[in-house]
């Protein structure tokens, strides 16, 4: 007597597919927190990294960079993303010793600003006396937003140009403030800096928020 062969049923087919679809779903989430946790980390050493930089700076100079590129000599083109670009050029600088931080694989320009001469005022390490670089760089994290920095002076007055933020190319400008501690109403990182990156959702002021280990 034969055996008869039997196949699946559409019903068991269905249910097959449907295992291997939530296998792959669960896979697919684990695979992206693990990514976005690498990130947070990797942004988080980042941050304390340029903190230490901002350390040997004040020691260097007596204070920490200024938010704002006038401050430093240069011309400053438009009010978006002024404290990053003092930051990049203050830390990239070649003076009293050479640059404090380099990352040239995270380097942005997402407003696009140049200020004429800025190279030659501020010696910093980008462009050559051939081919000078004059744009106005930030650091993004790595998330692709651009890092946000403010000079404890201003946190008291802040004001449009020290708060106006573009995170990546072509987006919005949003206000970035400096923050507080609620209990008390004082500012973390009163009479020195904070530095802070808007993390994956990239919004400011929400949970996901990186701030450096200095703020």
């Amino acid at each position: 007597m034969r055996k008869t062969q039997r196949g699946f049923t559409l019903i068991e087919l269905l249910v097959v597919i449907c295992i291997i679809g939530i296998l792959v779903a669960l896979t697919t989430v684990g695979i992206v927190k693990a990514l976005d946790s690498s990130k947070t980390n990797s942004t988080q050493a980042m941050l304390d990294t340029i903190s230490g930089a901002l350390s040997s700076y004040a020691t260097r100079w007596g204070d920490f960079p200024p938010t704002s590129p006038d401050e430093i000599g240069l011309k400053v083109p438009n009010d978006t993303n002024n404290g990053i670009e003092t930051l990049v050029a203050c830390l990239s600088s070649e003076k009293r010793g050479g640059a404090l931080f380099r990352n040239e694989d995270q380097l942005t320009n997402v407003d696009g600003d140049v200020s004429a001469g800025a190279m030659e005022k501020t010696k910093w390490i980008f462009g050559s006396k051939d081919k000078p670089d004059d744009a106005l760089h930030e650091w993004c994290d790595n998330f692709g937003n651009t890092i946000w920095y403010m000079h404890g002076k201003d946190f008291a007055k802040t004001r449009a140009s020290l708060t106006k933020t573009v995170l990546t190319d072509h987006a919005e400008p949003v206000t970035i403030g400096p923050e507080q501690n609620p209990a008390t109403k004082t500012y973390f990182g009163a009479g020195r800096f904070q530095l802070r990156s808007c993390g994956r959702d990239g919004k400011p002021g929400t949970s996901d928020d990186i701030r450096s280990s200095s703020n």
